[in-house]
């Protein structure tokens, strides 16, 4: 990956690093860029020229609320940004639809793509799809500069790349008034993770301390995760899954909006047909299974939100 001309780097990166994906290539400012974020787990990337994120932005700060009674004089049009509360694993599946934490400060809403269409607004579901285009386009970036032979990759990435992968857009609200965490410690599952984060509270586990992450305007945060990390661990190019939290949201008295993030998750495809786990590349003598995926997963998110644990393996 080549170093990017002509982008100054930004102060709030605080020595983290900065990308541009540029006809599926992705340009660091710094020459060592590409090695320092795949150490670090994470890197910034500049939003491509004209994303338009009010749809997420304001599903974000209404997914929770109630739905306005159709009724009502003043309720003519329900906002369709909100109630989404009554969409939960039951109507859905496992870890779909929305989630009320009791350990953390985070209500939570996920969503697959196969339900985008159906559940989603339309500006909002077309959103998605961009953002989990641009996640793709970045993986493959990654995978082109790591020692992974490219004919392995549907297999070795559990067809994430594909229409069988396991693509998912989260909502987080954050209550301040909730005496809990923020968000616990915990790794992402899969391969990358394109976040749109736009308050501080982020921070990231390196040698042993704690780090802020800052947002900066006009990128998104790119986590590599568990599926990543264990899949190049013997290879000459390891990558890092960032473990990271969200700390406990003080109360404003209304001084200022509640925290909010959303991301775009890249999975491994859920089907033990198409995908029958993790797997370790190790030259020489190919890919090796090293677990189920469904398994992996259910145990990272269990951890994640429990009160005593935490989402790491």
């Amino acid at each position: 990956m080549s170093t990017a001309a002509g982008h100054p780097r930004t102060t709030a990166l605080q020595g983290w690093q900065l990308a541009e994906l540029c006809d599926g290539e992705l340009y660091f400012t710094a020459e060592d860029g590409l090695l320092r974020a795949l150490n670090d787990g994470f890197f910034y990337v500049r939003q491509p020229a004209g994303t338009d994120l009010s749809a997420g932005d304001r599903f974000a700060r209404s997914f929770y609320l109630p739905a306005e009674d159709p009724a009502s004089p003043t309720a003519e049009h329900p906002d369709p940004y909100r109630g989404f509360h009554r969409w939960t694993a039951e109507h859905l599946s496992r870890h779909q639809g929305y989630f009320r934490r009791d350990a953390d400060q985070t209500e939570q809403f996920f969503l697959e793509s196969a339900w985008w269409d159906q559940i989603y607004p339309a500006a909002l579901a077309r959103q998605a799809e961009r953002m989990r285009d641009f996640a793709l386009d970045v993986q493959r970036a990654v995978l082109a500069r790591l020692d992974l032979p490219r004919a392995l990759w549907d297999k070795a990435t559990g067809h994430s790349l594909t229409p069988h992968g396991t693509h998912t857009l989260t909502f987080n609200h954050f209550r301040p008034e909730v005496a809990a965490r923020g968000l616990n410690i915990h790794k992402d599952s899969g391969w990358v993770t394109v976040l749109r984060s736009t308050e501080r509270g982020l921070e990231v586990d390196r040698d042993g301390e704690w780090h802020p992450i800052d947002p900066v305007p006009g990128t998104f945060i790119v986590n590599f995760g568990c599926a990543m990390e264990i899949l190049t661990r013997r290879t000459a190019t390891p990558v890092a899954a960032v473990a990271h939290r969200v700390v406990r949201q003080p109360p404003s008295g209304g001084a200022k909006p509640d925290r909010f993030s959303y991301a775009l998750f890249v999975d491994s495809s859920l089907d033990e047909s198409v995908c029958p786990g993790l797997f370790a590349y190790e030259p020489g003598s190919g890919l090796h299974l090293q677990s189920g995926f469904g398994t992996f997963l259910n145990n990272i998110l269990d951890n994640t939100y429990r009160e005593d644990t935490s989402g790491l393996y």
